[in-house]
């Protein structure tokens, strides 16, 4: 019956440094697994002909289809200024200052221009911040949003 502390310490320590040497080794944290070692992966299983048995379906990737695109469009009228057009269309639209009064000349002498082309939630958005925008300083500015 002679277990001593010693003995216990020494049988203990040889245990822990195998355990060490084990889990510190290459061969353990970087098995000799190649591409080439790895088991081929399973082919789906083709239904038999008494109609048992279970069927793979693949699985086709979800496409979304684009959203629609509209285009906001500016009518001409005899009363709404040039400034708050060009005013219009680079707070609205981020059009520089280029841009905008060749638009807003376009608008003027063809009696309508674009002035982009969005999804329509935002076409509809900004036809309402131009209406708005107008109205609220007494001109009768129209804009309208069409399919492009």
């Amino acid at each position: 019956m002679g277990w001593k502390a010693a003995d216990f310490t020494r049988q203990r320590g040889q245990a822990m440094t195998a355990v060490q040497q084990q889990t510190n080794s290459i061969e353990w944290l970087m098995p000799d697994d190649k591409p080439g070692d790895l088991p081929p992966t399973p082919k789906p299983k083709v239904p038999r002909p008494d109609g048992g048995g279970a069927v793979l379906a693949e699985r086709k990737a979800a496409r979304t289809k684009p959203p629609a695109l509209y285009q906001v469009v500016m009518l001409n009228d005899d009363y709404t200024p040039m400034e708050f057009v060009v005013m219009v269309l680079q707070s609205f639209f981020q059009r520089d200052t280029d841009t905008a009064m060749h638009i807003m000349l376009k608008i003027h002498h063809e009696g309508r221009g674009i002035c982009g082309v969005y999804p329509k939630d935002v076409a509809a958005t900004k036809v309402e911040l131009v209406l708005t925008a107008a109205r609220r300083e007494g001109h009768p500015l129209q804009c309208i949003m069409e399919a492009a």
